[in-house]
Formats: C-alpha cells, sequence, structure tokens
C-alpha cells in the first residue's frame, strides 16, 4: 500500500482532491495528528481494495509481507481481528475494527472527515469487498454508505437498498 499516508507528502498533494461539505460546498480536509486511526488515513481506492483483499485471504499474503518479521504474525492479527467481541446493536456485533452485520454476514466500517467519506465491506462468505471513497461529507444522507450497501446486496444476492433520494 504505497498510496496510504496520514500527512499526505509533496510529492500526492497534487493528487489530493478538493473535499466537499454536505452543501457540497468546498470544505478544508481535517488533520488528526493526536487520533490518525480515528479519520487521518489517507488512502486510493487501489491501496483500500489491497487492504479488503487482506482481510478476505490473510492467508494468502504475498512472501513479501509473510517474509518481514511483522508479516510473520500479520495473517493471524487480521484474522483476529474478525473475532466478535461484543454487541453493537441488533443484529450488529463488533469486533477490533470491524462491524458484523448477523443477517448479510458481512464486516462494515464506515468513516467520515471534513470533506470526505468512506464505506468498506467485506463478505468472506461471498468472497467479496467493496469500497466507497467520496469527497464529500455525509449531510441529510450518507451516500458512501448507501451506495456500498447497495453493491454489497447486489453481490450478495439479497435485495438491494434503493438509491433514490428520499423526496
Amino acid at each position: 500500500m504505497r498510496d496510504t499516508v496520514i500527512t499526505i507528502p509533496a510529492a500526492l498533494q497534487a493528487r489530493f482532491i478538493q473535499g466537499h461539505d454536505g452543501e457540497h460546498k468546498a470544505a478544508h480536509a481535517w488533520d488528526i495528528p493526536a487520533l490518525a486511526g480515528a479519520g487521518a488515513i489517507r488512502s486510493t481506492a487501489g491501496d483500500m481494495l489491497t487492504y479488503l483483499e487482506a482481510q478476505l485471504h490473510p492467508d494468502h499474503l504475498p512472501a513479501t509481507a509473510r517474509n518481514s518479521a511483522e508479516g510473520k504474525t500479520l495473517a493471524a492479527a487480521i484474522a483476529a481481528s474478525h473475532e466478535i467481541r461484543g454487541e453493537a446493536g441488533v443484529g450488529i456485533h463488533i469486533a477490533l475494527n470491524w462491524l458484523r452485520d448477523d443477517a448479510a454476514g458481512w464486516f462494515w466500517h464506515d468513516g467520515a472527515t471534513g470533506g470526505y467519506s468512506a464505506f468498506a465491506v467485506f463478505a468472506p462468505w461471498k468472497d467479496f469487498a467493496v469500497v466507497v471513497l467520496t469527497n464529500t461529507t455525509p449531510g441529510d444522507t450518507h451516500f458512501a454508505d448507501t451506495l456500498g450497501s447497495h453493491i454489497a446486496q447486489r453481490m450478495g444476492g439479497m435485495p438491494a437498498v434503493s438509491l433514490k433520494p428520499a423526496s
């Protein structure tokens, strides 16, 4: 994952797209150095799909990852992050960094910061993953979540939530 950072280096600044608020006005990107894991990670869709592939198949990590000191325990750490730790609501359980939708059988996580939102889901039983990255903070709707759920439901063979805007 070469395009995932917390602080954007000068070489990547030109690729960092302008963010927008819920009313589609330009928004300032948040910098969260104290709690980087809570919204400071910047990534590309390609890197996020690499990350989700590792979530789906932690036992298939490339040799370059498996042979490093950290890589020797990486597959077990990824698998441990899927272990349910508690309830998070009706039909939803929480693992270390993933929520599991019990009915659908998939794991998901979403988030938003100033000007941006994201949704990621993976379904081990169906062997698929979806990531949605937008350059708009959720306003009245959470479009990244809705679109990601819609795609996951379609890929999982379930009836999908409507993408039609509420009237």
